[in-house]
C-alpha cells in the first residue's frame, strides 16, 4: 500500500531519514572536493538508501526499511570520510618518502605525534568491518578532519624542509669538490715528486 496516511507520513519523519540523507550529502561533498572519484562507494550507499526508502514507499507495512534506509546514510557518510583518509595517508606516505633523507623533526618538532596519529587513524579504518560501518560514521568523521589537518600541516612544512634538503646537497656537493681536490692535488704533488727525481 502507498504511503497515504498521517501515520505513514509520521513514521517516515521520525527515521530521520531526511536528516541522515542531507549529513550523508554533505559528507559526500566535502569529499568530492579532494577527489570525485573518491565519492563512488558512498554515492552507492545513498543509493541503497533511496531503494529502502522507495520499497517503505510501497508497503509502509515494511517499517524495517526506514532503519534500513538511515543504516545507509550513515555508511555512506563512514564510507565518504573513509575514502578521504584512505587519499590521505598515501599523501602522508609520499611526504615521508619525499623527505626521507632529513630528519623531519628538526623542522617539525611533533612530526613523531603526526606520525603516530596518522598510525593510529590506519589502524581504525583498517580494524572497522564492512558490516558496521554504520556503527563508526562519527569516528571515521574526526579521524577524517584530524588527518586533514595533518596534511596541511605537513605541506605547509615543506618549503622549509625543501631549504634543509637543498643545505644538505650544497654541502655534500662541497665535500666531494673538497674532497677532489684534495686528491687531485697529492695526485699532482706525487707526480711532481716522481718527475723532479
Amino acid at each position: 500500500m502507498p504511503l497515504s496516511d498521517d501515520k505513514s507520513f509520521s513514521l517516515l519523519k521520525q527515521s530521520e531519514f531526511h536528516l541522515w540523507f542531507q549529513k550523508a550529502e554533505k559528507a559526500v561533498k566535502e569529499v568530492e572536493y579532494i577527489h570525485l572519484e573518491l565519492t563512488v562507494p558512498a554515492v552507492n550507499e545513498l543509493r541503497y538508501a533511496g531503494y529502502h526508502v522507495s520499497n517503505y514507499l510501497e508497503n509502509t507495512e515494511l517499517t524495517d526499511e526506514l532503519n534500513r534506509a538511515v543504516g545507509h546514510c550513515k555508511r555512506a557518510i563512514y564510507d565518504a570520510y573513509e575514502a578521504s583518509i584512505l587519499y590521505n595517508i598515501k599523501g602522508f606516505r609520499a611526504f615521508k618518502r619525499d623527505y626521507a633523507t632529513i630528519v623531519i623533526s628538526e623542522v617539525l618538532a611533533d612530526y613523531n605525534d603526526l606520525h603516530h596519529k596518522v598510525t593510529a587513524i590506519l589502524k581504525f579504518v583498517q580494524s572497522v568491518d564492512k558490516e558496521t560501518k554504520d556503527q563508526h560514521y562519527a569516528v571515521c568523521k574526526q579521524y577524517h578532519h584530524e588527518l586533514k589537518d595533518i596534511i596541511e600541516k605537513l605541506d605547509s612544512a615543506r618549503d622549509e624542509l625543501n631549504k634543509k634538503i637543498r643545505i644538505e646537497r650544497n654541502k655534500s656537493f662541497y665535500v666531494i669538490i673538497g674532497t677532489v681536490v684534495a686528491v687531485l692535488s697529492v695526485i699532482i704533488a706525487l707526480f711532481a715528486y716522481l718527475g723532479s727525481r
